[in-house]
């Protein structure tokens, strides 16, 4: 047994934010002053004092505790003292590993004054109780974090604003909810990010405009405007991730979209995105900085094929990423011809070109010649663009009908044979659960043996669960089909705006255009279909 002398304590005092609630008893001034006083009271040697304040007991990666550890396994300490388990931690098999097997491994002695727990005499009664204390710490825990997402979810309903602040382009409001307001000049910088993405630029390439404007990235913008200081490292530039977050943030259509993210569990705090119906959304809470319009233009440019190549220049060509082989389907890359000799010698010129991806890495072996001149082809699209758009000035309610007509005939079959089966599938689904209805009446009268009724009942719920999934298919394809009908009138409140448009341009592309397909060189030698 070791003299007073030679015991060398190390206090530790922890307080979690949910502690705070319990008052002046669990503060660390309080912890460590009885902890202090029982050191001096037993003649020790107090060697250290370990703190972490605003640590959750649930895991063990916090800096005081693992100074604590580091300085026991060392032999700096031979001695812990806490208040009582669940300052230690709150996870029992954490807490269990280092009372049963680490401590006693580097000859440790672990004292809880609360709960009668000293390591040195295992056979007071608090010892015994440890395993069972170790398990109420932690549901405790578990308690305490499902009441406090409880409350986080009852306010997100309610319309309050939870988040420490606000998203960049907004500040948080002064009223009961914190609702956001438009904080200019960060919100024209908001709505030119959506504008350049929806014209086709790239994430990337407005993250290089922005750098080379030298516009504050937004968290520099809240540490100069409202001195809420960043703790996080920052090349103080922005970058392509920092310009999707905001191209993602419905809040900027006037919405509180909630509950976007949660914890794996109360012990593992990583984070992991919600699925769609599990978030909270109100609408219409506050000002939009960006219309509706606008962002469901964005949508389609993210979910274009094209992605489009920056040339040396750092434009970004009208049919960049648009442009796809007939045959092999691949894409077609930008080619350019720098040289052309004649008699009186070379002759340098640039002529920029087309051609089938597949044919230029492979040759004849995967693809024919698919090219075309970009001036050419670009010519071609303008004119077909304009003489669309003449022709909806001209007689917009012809168009309207040859659209809708043109598509009836493509879809019309599939509506009408989806409709019958929606209908024979209703049917049997009402059928269906007269047969289980049936089924329990005739088991409750001893009608048939259990193992057929089971049975039948689980061939009844896989037929159901089949019926219903082909029911929400058909659904859904309904919808589309209806949701193609209103096309034409974004088509046509879109291709007029460029009846007289004198050049092709990267925005007008992507407002109209999903893809071009380029037909193989003809054997004369004239220019590809299209």
């Amino acid at each position: 047994m070791k003299s007073k002398q030679e015991i060398k304590v190390g206090i530790y005092a922890r307080l979690s934010r949910d502690d705070e609630r319990n008052g002046e008893s669990l503060s660390i001034e309080n912890q460590k002053l009885i902890l202090e006083k029982y050191v001096v009271e037993q003649g020790w040697n107090l060697i250290d004092t370990y703190i972490d304040d605003g640590y959750s007991g649930t895991n063990f990666e916090r800096p005081g505790v693992q100074r604590l550890l580091e300085d026991a396994k060392c032999g700096k300490i031979n001695t812990i003292i806490v208040k009582d388990l669940s300052r230690f931690g709150r996870n029992y098999i954490q807490v269990g590993q280092y009372t049963d097997y680490i401590f006693p491994m580097y000859d440790i002695r672990f004292i809880a004054l609360n709960d009668n727990v000293d390591t040195a005499n295992s056979k007071n009664a608090g010892m015994d109780m440890m395993p069972i204390m170790n398990v109420f710490n932690e549901w405790h825990s578990a308690n305490t974090s499902k009441k406090i997402r409880a409350v986080i979810e009852a306010n997100a309903k309610a319309g309050k604003y939870r988040t420490t602040y606000a998203p960049y382009g907004y500040v948080k409001g002064t009223d009961e909810k914190k609702l956001p307001i438009v904080d200019e000049p960060a919100a024209s910088n908001v709505r030119r990010i959506f504008e350049m993405r929806a014209s086709g630029i790239s994430p990337k390439h407005i993250a290089q405009k922005f750098n080379d404007e030298n516009i504050l990235i937004p968290s520099d913008y809240r540490t100069e405007k409202f001195g809420i200081t960043a703790y996080h490292y920052s090349h103080h530039l922005w970058t392509c991730s920092v310009v999707k977050q905001i191209l993602r943030n419905p809040t900027y259509l006037g919405h509180l979209v909630q509950m976007r993210t949660t914890n794996i569990s109360y012990k593992n705090k990583k984070q992991i995105k919600r699925p769609d119906d599990e978030k909270i959304t109100i609408y219409n809470t506050h000002e939009a900085i960006i219309s509706q319009e606008l962002w469901d233009k964005v949508r389609e440019v993210e979910a274009s094929v094209s992605q489009g190549k920056v040339c040396g220049n750092q434009v970004v060509h009208p049919l960049s990423g648009l442009m796809y082989c007939e045959d092999c389907g691949n894409k077609m890359y930008i080619g350019w011809n720098n040289t052309r000799h004649s008699r009186k010698g070379p002759r340098i010129y640039r002529r920029s070109n087309y051609n089938c991806g597949n044919f230029k890495v492979y040759g004849t072996r995967v693809c024919t010649s698919h090219y075309i001149q970009m001036k050419e082809i670009e010519e071609i699209v303008l004119r077909d663009i304009k003489a669309k758009a003449k022709l909806v000035i001209e007689n917009e309610e012809q168009v309207r009908n040859e659209f809708i007509r043109n598509q009836e005939k493509s879809y019309n079959e599939q509506i009408a044979s989806d409709n019958k089966r929606l209908k024979t599938n209703s049917q049997r689904l009402i059928e269906i659960d007269k047969l289980i209805r049936t089924t329990y009446e005739d088991k409750v009268l001893n009608k048939i043996p259990e193992d057929i009724c089971i049975s039948l009942l689980n061939n009844y719920q896989k037929e159901k669960d089949e019926l219903q999934k082909e029911i929400s298919a058909i659904n859904n394809r309904l919808q589309d089909m209806k949701q193609k009908s209103k096309d034409v009138e974004e088509f046509i409140k879109r291709v007029k705006k460029y009846v007289e448009s004198p050049t092709l341009t990267r925005e007008m592309t992507m407002e109209l255009i999903e893809f071009v397909t380029i037909d193989k060189f003809p054997q004369d030698k004239k220019a590809p279909r299209t």
